[in-house]
């Protein structure tokens, strides 16, 4: 009978401690976008409407305006009938205009109301977050954000979440980059290479396949797609499957070595992937696009003087003396950056 009393007395004081919540009688927002316009903030905000006669829950948008970032969640609350939930936010959409002028700010802001989960993905669009939850709203519930995670997973997107968007911005040694997503003259949602900051200055627009390039620099995950034309001329698609990726730094130089995993999806017609000699002939030439790719890439990010794959930090771990201005003034631009590729062809498709 004591453990009873206990366990009912445990009870009634745990259910104390939390605010009760309906859902249909609050507003938990899916995915928040920022614009510019003007000096004004413009925000927009999709949420599922749970109460329906047709038995679903449709996507809604509400839109808000502010000076500033944190005003934009009042502006919602001010004309709505139930209190708005942000701690369910899945993607958090920037248009450009608004990353370059009031990224500082916003980061700030998330760090005095951590509201947002950590693993909340955030993006860039050259278009406007309007126009990109506007049209999410004609999809399924999560398909924008699914899309989104499923690039990052399966796909050539770089993953990046708020958690590691917020380590880059504080920490030593590495850039900020956002990948990008726009809606294509198709009227499709797409992924579109990623957008490179420093600090919080925007500095540099990459393209898909450079983003892709990026995403096997810096994540643990090396899947993807892969379209690459030789010095043949030769036109060769393959899909990753796995890989892994070994750095070495000294001073004046970083070793990036690849083992990739990879299944042959098209290939030209004069080579038969049943002869050994050509198929050998065929990876050697793969492996050397593969490193000029790379190397074109990383370079480019030499020259911006921007360094999203986080070399830096790896040499502030690796040197006991490191110092991120003059590393990236003096050391940095002269890296010379040597990549080894072996890409082994585990699968061919079917009847090669």
């Amino acid at each position: 009978m004591k453990m009873i009393g206990l366990s009912l007395s445990l009870a009634l004081v745990l259910s104390g401690c939390a605010k009760l919540q309906i859902i249909d009688e609050i507003k938990i927002v899916q995915s928040l976008g920022y614009d510019m316009e003007g000096q004004a903030i413009k925000g927009f905000a999709s949420y599922p409407l749970y109460k329906t006669t047709h038995g679903g829950s449709p996507l809604l948008l509400m839109a808000g305006q502010s000076d500033t970032v944190q005003g934009i969640t009042a502006s919602f609350t001010a004309q709505s009938q139930f209190p708005i939930a942000l701690g369910q936010t899945r993607t958090l959409v920037l248009s450009k205009d608004f990353a370059k002028h009031r990224l500082s700010e916003l980061i700030n802001s998330l760090l005095r109301d951590s509201v947002m989960g950590s693993n909340t993905t955030v993006v860039l669009t050259n278009q406007t977050s309007n126009k990109i939850l506007t049209h999410s709203l004609k999809q399924p519930p999560y398909y924008f954000s699914n899309l989104i995670e499923q690039n990052m997973k399966d796909g050539n997107t770089p993953t990046t979440n708020l958690h590691i968007l917020l380590n880059q911005y504080f920490g030593e040694g590495q850039d900020i980059f956002l990948p990008i997503v726009n809606i294509d003259p198709d009227g499709l949602l797409h992924m579109d290479g990623a957008g490179i900051f420093k600090r919080e200055k925007f500095t540099l627009q990459i393209n898909r396949q450079e983003a892709f390039f990026l995403k096997l620099l810096k994540d643990k995950n090396l899947t993807g797609q892969l379209e690459l034309t030789t010095g043949k001329n030769e036109r060769i698609l393959m899909n990753l499957l796995n890989g892994k990726r070994n750095i070495s730094l000294t001073n004046e130089k970083a070793v990036v070595s690849f083992v990739l995993h990879a299944q042959i999806k098209e290939y030209p017609a004069t080579v038969n992937l049943m002869d050994n000699k050509e198929m050998s002939d065929l990876k050697n030439r793969v492996e050397d696009e593969f490193q000029r790719k790379i190397v074109a890439v990383i370079e480019k990010f030499q020259i911006h003087n921007v360094d999203p794959a986080g070399f830096g930090e790896l040499y502030r771990g690796k040197l006991k003396e490191w110092n991120e201005e003059d590393f990236y003034r003096d050391t940095y631009p002269k890296l010379n950056f040597i990549i080894h590729t072996e890409v082994i062809f585990s699968q061919s498709g079917v009847g090669t």
